[in-house]
């Protein structure tokens, strides 16, 4: 049913995402998909000869790989530079899921605070605005 389930991760924060993640490997493991995890990186210029994006691509890889391992999967990471820097971001996962022509979005989320009544969390516009199906976990 699934052949491509995208996960956005921030690698800062990635010990409070376990449930999405292990919910996205059983789910690849239970159809033979691959999981992409992707990290949305702000495109701001730098002195560094590596940018910000082949950094996160760097760790993005390496946590790929052992979410492989962990889970007996096939994954992949996916960088996706954002040049907006608004607040949310789920513009730019939904780009990132058409980018890979995921056809499942499996994201973790957090209880909602009082910035969240005031602006849309980053999971609320991704389930509203994707196309494909959407898995929320909290």
């Amino acid at each position: 049913m699934y052949t491509r389930i995208l996960v956005p991760v921030d690698l800062d924060n990635a010990d409070k995402l376990t449930k999405a993640l292990d919910l996205a490997g059983q789910t690849a493991k239970a159809h033979g998909a691959e999981v992409i995890y992707v990290d949305v990186v702000d495109a701001v210029p730098t002195t560094s000869t590596r940018t910000e994006g082949q950094k996160a691509g760097a760790r993005l890889a390496q946590f790929a790989a052992d979410q492989g391992l962990a889970h007996d999967i096939k994954t992949r990471g996916h960088v996706t530079l954002r040049g907006d820097l608004s607040l949310n971001v789920g513009a730019d996962i939904l780009k990132a899921a058409r980018d890979t022509q995921a056809d499942l979005i499996v994201m973790g989320t957090h209880m909602p605070g009082l910035k969240e009544y005031f602006l849309s969390s980053n999971a609320g516009y991704v389930a509203t605005h994707a196309p494909i199906t959407v898995t929320v976990v909290r």
